[in-house]
């Protein structure tokens, strides 16, 4: 191509680019009545988002997602693959979520909510035919529709209208570019090198879906939430040619001439690129050629189904959080891992696996659900907190040794009385085991002031099983304590445990007194009774 064609398709390029963020008008995302989803909260109250927050926003890769509107709650981390060396300054890698509002806490417990918006992982919502537009979504978690927090400063800067563009290209080709609402943008870019942008434009990377360019954005076309009905319109284009590594679809327009233009396409935009090199085009006419004799159907999809999953969720059965609020709603039916559960309430509380490109920091969220909705897959060993306690050895949880707070034995042995059940449930794998077992774990719980656990150890000192472990960890951190903060320990013991070496009364490794013997009149002690071991000394005065 000549230079003064060059020249030529530059003023074009650049004049359309002016002329365009001059006479686009920015559209603003419409909100109606609050969503089924935010009514359900109930320690929450989740208020229609401001303007620039309605719609859909990207998170990008590295972004934290929240249980709860508070940093002290469980969260994952959004971890995305690095975009392709080709794409030079390009913006990370993100994912779309759609708004469901900002938050106010009706719970003091909750803490400070400031900053956080709700967001879902389902984009299609409540709308019967919601247009798709903008924003690549999560492909192995269209079975849960979540309810998470995010804070907005970890919202990405995307474009908040559909644009007409005028990529840079170094060999100065003949490109153009049509991108809807929802595009990824980088930071402004030095104008070293580069020619001088439209008025109010500022030359930026783009990834419109992994459409990657360089091109001159209108600053006022620059925000964190976007409406997916605003997109282009875009002409047909031809027959397909194939579809790229992250889903758009490439057009190839030949005439047989010395040129061809090669399209770019996908549901947030399209790239055009008028092609006159002799090697590029005997390439993409050879690639068209192999592409036509290739006629192989599409991979089916893969249902989601949790490794060692024992249970099938039924659809539209909704989440809670272990404090009973909402924590959103099953759309297809589940087989998930549940395994040794806890109980809160009425409710079976499991880990709650999200997406792979969603890793959980710490310990995972519990989401709990009604007995009901788990029906049992064929083969799985689960067991519901319903079933008949039938267990082949004595619990034994206590004595508490306070290590820093101002408790005392008659303030805990009503929350350890409080969770028979639960703790037993943990138990079950090995007290169902043929063999006598004897085995004893330490709990070392940090508690807050206002009585909430907030960090657990488990330390096994016999035979155990990590499902064991983590059953007992997630059942300790729902445990609300008394008031005061402090750390202590507490053991459970299973079986006839006869810990060795000696050591100091109040070392949990130590061996204990056993338990006095029941009076003859009294009825021997059920098996798989819970029971709680407390100190012999009375207190003065009694």
């Amino acid at each position: 191509m000549s230079s003064s064609r060059q020249r030529a398709v530059w003023v074009a390029s650049l004049a359309l680019a002016l002329v365009t963020s001059c006479k686009t008008q920015p559209t603003t995302p419409t909100t109606g009545a609050p969503s089924a989803l935010a009514a359900g909260t109930e320690k929450l109250m989740i208020e229609p988002a401001p303007e620039h927050l309605r719609g859909r926003v990207a998170l990008p890769a590295g972004a934290r997602l929240y249980a709860r509107p508070s940093y002290q709650s469980p969260s994952w981390v959004l971890k995305l693959p690095e975009p392709p060396l080709t794409a030079a300054e390009a913006p990370p890698r993100a994912r779309a979520f759609r708004v469901i509002g900002v938050v106010r806490s009706n719970d003091p417990a909750i803490g400070a909510t400031t900053g956080f918006v709700a967001v879902t992982n389902d984009l299609d919502g409540e709308d019967e035919d919601p247009p798709r537009g903008c924003g690549p979504r999560f492909s192995d978690l269209a079975h849960l529709r979540v309810l998470l927090y995010v804070p907005e400063v970890h919202l990405a800067e995307v474009t908040t209208r559909a644009l007409e563009l005028a990529p840079f290209s170094a060999a100065g080709e003949d490109e153009r570019m049509q991108v809807g609402a929802g595009v990824r943008v980088g930071a402004k870019s030095p104008t070293q090198g580069l020619p001088a942008p439209p008025a109010d434009a500022s030359w930026r990377w783009i990834d419109a879906d992994g459409i990657r360019v360089l091109a001159p954005i209108p600053d006022d076309a620059v925000g964190v939430a976007w409406a997916p009905a605003d997109a282009p319109e875009l002409p047909d284009a031809g027959e397909p040619l194939l579809r790229d590594a992250e889903g758009s679809v490439l057009w190839l327009r030949d005439d047989g001439g010395a040129e061809l233009e090669l399209i770019v396409r996908n549901e947030c935009g399209e790239h055009r690129r008028v092609i006159d090199d002799p090697a590029e085009i005997e390439s993409l006419r050879a690639l068209a050629l192999d592409v036509f004799y290739d006629q192989s159907p599409p991979p089916e999809p893969v249902p989601v189904v949790q490794p060692e999953a024992d249970y099938l969720i039924v659809a539209n059965t909704p989440l809670r959080w272990p404090d009973g609020d909402l924590a959103g709603e099953v759309l297809d039916d589940w087989a998930a891992s549940v395994g040794v559960g806890q109980s809160w309430g009425d409710r079976r509380c499991f880990p709650l696996v999200l997406s792979s490109e969603l890793a959980p920091l710490d310990d995972p969220a519990l989401a709990c659900v009604k007995p009901e909705a788990l029906e049992p897959l064929p083969g799985a060993r689960g067991f519901g907190v319903s079933s008949e306690l039938e267990l082949g050895g004595t619990i034994v949880l206590g004595p508490a040794e306070v290590l820093v707070g101002e408790w005392d034995e008659q303030r805990l042995r009503p929350v350890l009385n409080s969770h028979h059940d639960t703790l037993s449930e943990c138990l079950r794998p090995l007290l169902m085991a043929d063999e006598v077992v004897a085995a004893r774990w330490v709990l070392a719980m940090t508690v807050a002031s206002d009585g909430r656990v907030d960090q657990v150890d488990v330390t096994a000192l016999g035979s155990s099983r990590e499902t064991v472990e983590e059953c007992l960890r997630a059942e300790a951190f729902s445990w609300l304590m008394p008031k005061g903060g402090g750390q202590v320990l507490i053991p459970v013991t299973l079986g006839p445990w006869d810990a060795s070496g000696g050591g100091d009364p109040g070392d949990p490794g130590a061996a204990e007194p056993e338990p006095p013997e029941p009076p003859e009149v009294e009825p021997e002690r059920r098996r798989g009774e819970v029971i709680i071991i407390r100190d012999e000394a009375p207190d003065a005065g009694e």
